[in-house]
Protein backbone atom coordinates (compact mmCIF):
# COMPACT_ATOMS: atom_id res chain seq x y z
CA UNK A 1 0.00 0.00 0.00
CA UNK A 2 1.33 3.48 -1.13
CA UNK A 3 2.24 5.96 1.88
CA UNK A 4 3.50 8.69 -0.13
CA UNK A 5 2.10 11.53 -1.98
CA UNK A 6 3.33 13.47 -5.55
CA UNK A 7 3.07 16.17 -3.18
CA UNK A 8 6.19 15.14 -1.20
CA UNK A 9 8.25 14.01 -4.21
CA UNK A 10 7.13 17.64 -5.98
CA UNK A 11 8.81 19.05 -2.54
CA UNK A 12 11.79 16.95 -2.48
CA UNK A 13 12.38 17.33 -6.19
CA UNK A 14 12.17 20.86 -5.54
CA UNK A 15 14.40 21.09 -2.59
CA UNK A 16 17.28 19.62 -4.84
CA UNK A 17 16.50 21.46 -7.37
CA UNK A 18 16.77 25.00 -6.07
CA UNK A 19 19.63 24.27 -3.65
CA UNK A 20 17.96 24.04 -0.27
CA UNK A 21 14.84 24.83 1.72
CA UNK A 22 15.47 28.53 2.13
CA UNK A 23 15.79 28.33 -1.82
CA UNK A 24 12.47 26.20 -2.22
CA UNK A 25 10.69 27.85 0.10
CA UNK A 26 10.64 30.83 -1.87
CA UNK A 27 9.92 29.70 -4.86
CA UNK A 28 6.78 27.57 -4.02
CA UNK A 29 5.71 30.69 -1.51
CA UNK A 30 5.70 28.17 1.44
CA UNK A 31 7.41 28.34 4.65
CA UNK A 32 10.76 27.04 5.33
CA UNK A 33 9.35 24.57 7.77
CA UNK A 34 6.72 23.01 6.19
CA UNK A 35 9.06 21.69 3.51
CA UNK A 36 11.76 20.72 6.30
CA UNK A 37 8.63 18.76 7.45
CA UNK A 38 7.59 17.34 4.57
CA UNK A 39 10.66 15.89 3.51
CA UNK A 40 11.51 14.73 6.79
CA UNK A 41 7.83 12.67 6.95
CA UNK A 42 9.28 11.06 3.25
CA UNK A 43 11.80 9.76 4.75
CA UNK A 44 10.40 8.77 7.79
CA UNK A 45 7.51 6.54 5.62
CA UNK A 46 10.69 5.27 3.16
CA UNK A 47 12.88 4.30 6.17
CA UNK A 48 15.77 5.76 4.58
CA UNK A 49 17.60 8.91 4.33
CA UNK A 50 17.38 10.55 1.31
CA UNK A 51 19.21 13.95 2.08
CA UNK A 52 21.95 15.31 4.40
CA UNK A 53 22.49 18.82 5.56
CA UNK A 54 25.77 19.91 5.19
CA UNK A 55 25.73 23.66 6.51
CA UNK A 56 23.27 25.60 4.29
CA UNK A 57 24.05 23.03 1.68
CA UNK A 58 21.90 19.85 0.96
CA UNK A 59 22.85 16.28 -0.53
CA UNK A 60 21.48 14.02 -1.67
CA UNK A 61 22.39 10.88 -0.05
CA UNK A 62 23.46 7.45 -2.62
CA UNK A 63 19.90 6.22 -2.22
CA UNK A 64 18.60 9.81 -1.84
CA UNK A 65 19.91 10.12 -5.74
CA UNK A 66 18.14 6.97 -7.09
CA UNK A 67 15.06 7.78 -5.41
CA UNK A 68 15.46 11.50 -7.20
CA UNK A 69 15.81 9.83 -10.71
CA UNK A 70 12.48 8.00 -9.92
CA UNK A 71 10.55 10.44 -8.41
CA UNK A 72 11.26 12.56 -11.84
CA UNK A 73 9.68 10.06 -13.95
CA UNK A 74 7.23 9.89 -11.56
CA UNK A 75 6.23 13.68 -11.62
CA UNK A 76 6.87 13.76 -15.25
CA UNK A 77 4.26 10.50 -15.80
CA UNK A 78 1.63 12.25 -13.83
CA UNK A 79 1.81 15.82 -15.81
CA UNK A 80 1.55 13.45 -19.30
CA UNK A 81 -1.52 12.01 -17.29
CA UNK A 82 -3.31 15.27 -16.86
CA UNK A 83 -2.30 16.87 -20.24
CA UNK A 84 -3.76 13.49 -21.58
CA UNK A 85 -6.41 14.49 -19.62
CA UNK A 86 -7.28 17.51 -21.08
CA UNK A 87 -6.34 17.08 -24.69
CA UNK A 88 -9.10 14.27 -24.43
CA UNK A 89 -11.30 17.06 -22.69
CA UNK A 90 -10.63 19.35 -25.26
CA UNK A 91 -11.35 16.13 -28.01
CA UNK A 92 -7.61 15.82 -29.05
CA UNK A 93 -7.43 12.31 -30.51
CA UNK A 94 -5.20 9.54 -28.45
CA UNK A 95 -3.99 8.03 -31.79
CA UNK A 96 -3.88 9.17 -35.52
CA UNK A 97 -3.54 6.26 -38.42
CA UNK A 98 -1.37 7.69 -41.36
CA UNK A 99 -1.00 5.51 -44.21
CA UNK A 100 1.75 6.74 -46.62
CA UNK A 101 2.54 5.98 -50.49
CA UNK A 102 6.10 4.70 -49.58
CA UNK A 103 7.38 7.19 -52.91
CA UNK A 104 6.61 10.21 -50.64
CA UNK A 105 9.81 11.54 -49.54
CA UNK A 106 11.45 10.38 -45.83
CA UNK A 107 12.77 14.24 -45.66
CA UNK A 108 9.33 15.57 -45.96
CA UNK A 109 7.82 12.68 -43.80
CA UNK A 110 10.38 13.47 -40.88
CA UNK A 111 10.03 16.65 -41.23
CA UNK A 112 6.15 16.90 -41.08
CA UNK A 113 6.46 14.49 -38.16
CA UNK A 114 9.17 16.61 -36.01
CA UNK A 115 6.89 19.25 -36.43
CA UNK A 116 3.97 17.16 -35.38
CA UNK A 117 5.96 16.00 -32.08
CA UNK A 118 6.44 19.53 -30.99
CA UNK A 119 3.24 20.43 -31.51
CA UNK A 120 0.68 17.17 -30.57
CA UNK A 121 -0.13 17.37 -27.37
CA UNK A 122 1.01 13.17 -27.10
CA UNK A 123 -1.19 12.12 -29.69
CA UNK A 124 0.56 8.56 -30.63
CA UNK A 125 0.93 7.76 -33.93
CA UNK A 126 0.36 5.07 -36.42
CA UNK A 127 2.39 5.50 -39.44
CA UNK A 128 1.50 2.46 -42.58
CA UNK A 129 3.81 2.33 -45.48
CA UNK A 130 1.81 1.40 -48.62
CA UNK A 131 1.86 1.47 -52.32
CA UNK A 132 -0.73 2.38 -55.17
CA UNK A 133 -3.86 0.61 -54.97
CA UNK A 134 -2.75 -0.14 -50.78
CA UNK A 135 -3.73 3.38 -50.83
CA UNK A 136 -6.81 3.58 -52.20
CA UNK A 137 -8.34 0.67 -50.20
CA UNK A 138 -6.85 2.47 -47.09
CA UNK A 139 -8.96 5.66 -48.44
CA UNK A 140 -11.92 3.63 -49.63
CA UNK A 141 -12.31 1.42 -46.10
CA UNK A 142 -11.40 4.48 -44.31
CA UNK A 143 -8.43 2.07 -42.64
CA UNK A 144 -6.54 5.43 -41.97
CA UNK A 145 -7.10 8.91 -40.78
CA UNK A 146 -5.43 10.10 -43.47
CA UNK A 147 -3.76 8.94 -46.29
CA UNK A 148 -1.19 10.46 -48.82
CA UNK A 149 -1.49 8.57 -52.22
CA UNK A 150 -1.26 8.84 -55.75
CA UNK A 151 -4.67 8.39 -56.74
CA UNK A 152 -7.83 9.96 -55.36
CA UNK A 153 -10.33 7.65 -55.97
CA UNK A 154 -14.02 8.55 -57.49
CA UNK A 155 -15.83 9.79 -54.77
CA UNK A 156 -13.02 11.55 -52.72
CA UNK A 157 -11.19 14.64 -52.47
CA UNK A 158 -7.64 15.05 -52.59
CA UNK A 159 -4.62 17.98 -52.04
CA UNK A 160 -2.29 17.57 -54.10
CA UNK A 161 1.55 17.93 -52.46
CA UNK A 162 4.02 17.38 -54.89
CA UNK A 163 4.56 15.38 -58.41
CA UNK A 164 7.52 12.67 -57.85
CA UNK A 165 9.15 11.83 -61.20
CA UNK A 166 10.47 8.35 -61.65
CA UNK A 167 13.01 7.20 -63.57
CA UNK A 168 14.46 3.89 -65.48
CA UNK A 169 17.12 2.91 -63.15
CA UNK A 170 19.88 -0.50 -63.48
CA UNK A 171 23.30 -1.61 -62.02
CA UNK A 172 26.28 -0.43 -63.43
CA UNK A 173 26.85 -4.05 -64.87
CA UNK A 174 23.42 -3.67 -67.10
CA UNK A 175 23.91 -4.24 -70.74
CA UNK A 176 22.02 -1.30 -70.96
CA UNK A 177 24.48 0.54 -69.55
CA UNK A 178 27.13 0.01 -71.78
CA UNK A 179 25.86 1.46 -74.83
CA UNK A 180 27.22 4.78 -76.54
CA UNK A 181 24.12 5.91 -77.53
CA UNK A 182 20.56 6.89 -75.73
CA UNK A 183 18.45 3.71 -75.30
CA UNK A 184 15.41 3.31 -77.27
CA UNK A 185 11.77 2.48 -75.90
CA UNK A 186 11.62 -0.48 -78.13
CA UNK A 187 15.11 -1.59 -76.72
CA UNK A 188 14.28 -0.78 -73.24
CA UNK A 189 11.36 -3.56 -73.56
CA UNK A 190 13.14 -6.27 -74.68
CA UNK A 191 14.98 -6.49 -70.55
CA UNK A 192 14.15 -7.38 -67.68
CA UNK A 193 11.77 -5.02 -65.84
CA UNK A 194 11.36 -5.09 -62.02
CA UNK A 195 8.03 -4.04 -60.99
CA UNK A 196 7.03 -2.98 -57.38
CA UNK A 197 3.65 -4.64 -56.47
CA UNK A 198 0.98 -2.84 -54.48
CA UNK A 199 0.73 -6.22 -52.28
CA UNK A 200 -3.21 -6.28 -52.96
CA UNK A 201 -5.81 -8.03 -55.81
CA UNK A 202 -7.51 -5.00 -56.95
CA UNK A 203 -7.31 -3.35 -60.55
CA UNK A 204 -5.65 -0.52 -60.15
CA UNK A 205 -8.35 2.63 -61.14
CA UNK A 206 -5.74 4.02 -63.58
CA UNK A 207 -2.62 3.03 -64.77
CA UNK A 208 0.72 4.19 -63.03
CA UNK A 209 4.42 3.85 -65.00
CA UNK A 210 5.15 1.59 -67.44
CA UNK A 211 4.88 -1.70 -67.66
CA UNK A 212 5.35 -2.50 -71.24
CA UNK A 213 8.26 -5.16 -71.00
CA UNK A 214 7.05 -8.91 -71.40
CA UNK A 215 9.72 -9.75 -68.71
CA UNK A 216 8.82 -9.34 -65.57
CA UNK A 217 9.57 -9.70 -62.20
CA UNK A 218 7.00 -8.24 -59.22
CA UNK A 219 8.54 -7.31 -55.91
CA UNK A 220 7.27 -6.15 -52.85
CA UNK A 221 9.08 -3.07 -52.30
CA UNK A 222 11.72 -0.54 -53.95
CA UNK A 223 14.47 -1.97 -51.19
CA UNK A 224 13.81 -5.61 -52.78
CA UNK A 225 13.89 -3.85 -56.30
CA UNK A 226 17.15 -2.00 -55.18
CA UNK A 227 18.79 -5.36 -54.09
CA UNK A 228 18.01 -6.75 -57.68
CA UNK A 229 19.60 -4.19 -59.71
CA UNK A 230 22.80 -4.16 -57.61
CA UNK A 231 22.96 -7.94 -58.52
CA UNK A 232 23.28 -6.56 -62.25
CA UNK A 233 19.96 -8.01 -63.31
CA UNK A 234 16.82 -5.99 -64.97
CA UNK A 235 15.90 -2.27 -64.85
CA UNK A 236 13.52 -0.93 -62.70
CA UNK A 237 11.15 2.48 -62.72
CA UNK A 238 12.27 4.36 -59.19
CA UNK A 239 12.36 7.96 -57.63
CA UNK A 240 15.82 9.13 -57.60
CA UNK A 241 15.50 10.48 -53.95
CA UNK A 242 15.41 6.99 -52.67
CA UNK A 243 18.85 5.31 -54.13
CA UNK A 244 21.35 8.42 -53.25
CA UNK A 245 24.08 6.64 -52.51
CA UNK A 246 24.25 3.69 -54.22
CA UNK A 247 23.73 6.61 -57.02
CA UNK A 248 26.77 9.07 -55.79
CA UNK A 249 28.91 5.52 -55.55
CA UNK A 250 28.16 4.73 -59.48
CA UNK A 251 26.06 1.67 -58.16
CA UNK A 252 22.51 2.54 -59.21
CA UNK A 253 22.15 4.64 -62.98
CA UNK A 254 19.48 6.10 -64.81
CA UNK A 255 19.38 4.85 -68.36
CA UNK A 256 19.65 7.58 -70.96
CA UNK A 257 17.12 6.69 -72.81
CA UNK A 258 16.79 8.58 -75.86
CA UNK A 259 13.39 10.64 -75.06
CA UNK A 260 14.50 11.03 -71.37
CA UNK A 261 11.63 8.87 -70.28
CA UNK A 262 10.64 9.58 -66.87
CA UNK A 263 6.70 9.12 -64.85
CA UNK A 264 5.81 12.06 -62.95
CA UNK A 265 3.89 10.99 -59.81
CA UNK A 266 1.27 12.95 -58.49
CA UNK A 267 0.44 12.68 -54.76
CA UNK A 268 -2.04 14.08 -52.64
CA UNK A 269 -3.84 14.35 -48.82
CA UNK A 270 -6.63 11.97 -48.80
CA UNK A 271 -9.06 12.41 -45.73
CA UNK A 272 -11.43 9.81 -46.06
CA UNK A 273 -13.88 10.96 -43.05
CA UNK A 274 -13.07 15.08 -42.56
CA UNK A 275 -16.12 14.87 -40.70
CA UNK A 276 -14.31 12.48 -38.03
CA UNK A 277 -10.94 14.39 -37.69
CA UNK A 278 -10.13 15.84 -34.74
CA UNK A 279 -7.62 18.68 -33.12
CA UNK A 280 -4.65 15.98 -33.53
CA UNK A 281 -5.70 15.33 -37.29
CA UNK A 282 -6.27 18.75 -38.61
CA UNK A 283 -2.72 19.34 -37.03
CA UNK A 284 -1.27 16.77 -38.40
CA UNK A 285 -3.28 17.32 -41.87
CA UNK A 286 -2.21 21.05 -42.06
CA UNK A 287 1.29 20.42 -41.90
CA UNK A 288 1.68 17.58 -44.71
CA UNK A 289 0.18 20.85 -46.59
CA UNK A 290 2.73 23.33 -45.46
CA UNK A 291 5.55 21.53 -45.35
CA UNK A 292 8.43 24.28 -46.89
CA UNK A 293 9.71 23.49 -50.02
CA UNK A 294 13.01 22.88 -49.79
CA UNK A 295 12.20 19.65 -48.49
CA UNK A 296 10.56 18.57 -51.86
CA UNK A 297 12.75 16.60 -53.77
Amino acid sequence: MLTTTLTQWQIFNAVIDHGGYLQAAEKLNRSHSSLHHAVQKLQDQLGVQLVTVEGKQVRLTPIGEVMRRRSQQLIEDAVNLERLAETAQQGWETEITVAVEGIYPKSQLMAVLSQFHAKGHGTRLKIENVFLNGAVEAIRNAAADMVVSPIVPSGFLGTPLMRVPLTPFAGQGHPLMTQNTPIETGELQRHLQIVISDGTKSELPVTIGWLKSEQRWTVSGFYEARDILLSGIGFCWLPAHLLLEDIERGELCRINTRDNLEALIPLSLVIPAPEKLGPAGKLLADLFRKVPAENRP
